[in-house]
């Protein structure tokens, strides 16, 4: 929930401490002032898959039905016009859906008054039921715990996981970070454009490289002369030594982010070096580097966000 809470600083929201969240539900039900600051934390977050304006919920079918009809009308008339397309899907945490059940589902809201025509293909508005069976594999219940109707509004960041792997970069070593945590911690750190940030355990520069992504400019540093040079026995496997142009700035140059890359250099961060003045907007390292031994990793738990507008008329 880190992640979540220091977006919501990013894009000029707070995450109440009041708000009801349980970390191990696959769904959280947030208040958020403004569509443009659910959008900004799903253009930067990699832990929540997507993020929806909730219309309805309810335990069982007959209270999703009364939760929907008491939603207010002017809420969803903008979206249920005539000249308007649509289309609803189904998705179950935890269970497997036939198409006929699917099907079925959606024709049960049929009492929706929607007036526009469906489009399955590219629709202007996405509706999304979405029900959950609780997180136990081995346990599935017949009926889920809780149902959930809303617009979609926007999906995360999930595929920056894959685009900058590891495995596909250009220089690694044997304590790079892996591009999910990367991504989390610079999120974290609440890292924006223009921000200097800086590396005193800079490794192969994953954390560079997940902060550049999101304008920053960076910097680091490393006691590892063969690490900072791109120097010595590769990482890889089939390959002895390492390239000519295996090093941080080549990294940063994959992903057409060298322009955010100030430098690198050998330092050992137990001596001091900087003036005693603010220099950075952010300082961000992974720990593994110092301790120089293993970590466990954090769990990373796949958020099915749920956007809820405030109250027409605050009490």
């Amino acid at each position: 929930g880190g992640e979540i809470t220091s977006l919501f600083s990013v894009c000029g929201g707070q995450l109440r401490c009041e708000e009801n969240i349980n970390e191990k539900s696959p769904f959280w039900v947030l208040n958020i002032p403004s569509e443009d600051i659910a959008k900004g934390i799903m253009r930067r977050t990699v832990c929540a898959k997507s993020i929806f304006e909730l219309w309805g919920q309810g335990r069982t079918w007959k209270e999703l039905h009364t939760s929907l009809k008491n939603y207010p009308t002017e809420r969803m008339n903008p979206y249920l016009q005539r000249d308007s397309t649509y289309k609803i899907n189904v998705y179950a945490f935890n269970k497997t859906l036939t198409h006929n059940k699917r099907i079925q589902k959606i024709d049960d809201l049929e009492f929706l008054p929607f007036k526009g025509k469906v489009n399955l293909k590219s629709p202007e508005h996405v509706f999304w039921l979405l029900e959950d069976y609780g997180t136990d594999p081995n346990n599935t219940p017949e009926k889920p715990f809780v149902l959930y109707f809303g617009r979609w509004l926007a999906d995360g960041q999930r595929e920056l996981i894959d685009s900058y792997s590891v495995k596909k970069r250009h220089f690694i070593g044997n304590t790079s970070m892996d591009a999910c945590l990367s991504f989390i911690m610079a999120n974290h750190a609440q890292v924006r454009p223009n921000n200097l940030v800086f590396d005193p355990f800079v490794g192969t520069g994953s954390l560079l490289v997940a902060c550049a992504h999101f304008g920053a400019y960076v910097c680091g540093t490393d006691i590892d002369f063969n690490t900072i040079h791109g120097r010595g026995k590769a990482s890889r496997k089939n390959q002895k030594w390492r390239g000519p142009d295996e090093n941080i700035r080549a990294n940063l140059r994959q992903y057409g982010l060298e322009k955010f890359y100030i430098d690198v250099f050998v330092s050992d961060a137990s001596k001091k070096i900087w003036r005693k003045e603010k220099l950075f907007d952010a300082i961000i390292t992974d720990r593994k580097f110092r301790l120089k031994s293993g970590i466990v990793q954090p769990c990373i738990i796949l958020l099915q966000c749920v956007f809820q507008r405030p109250p027409l008329h605050p009490p």
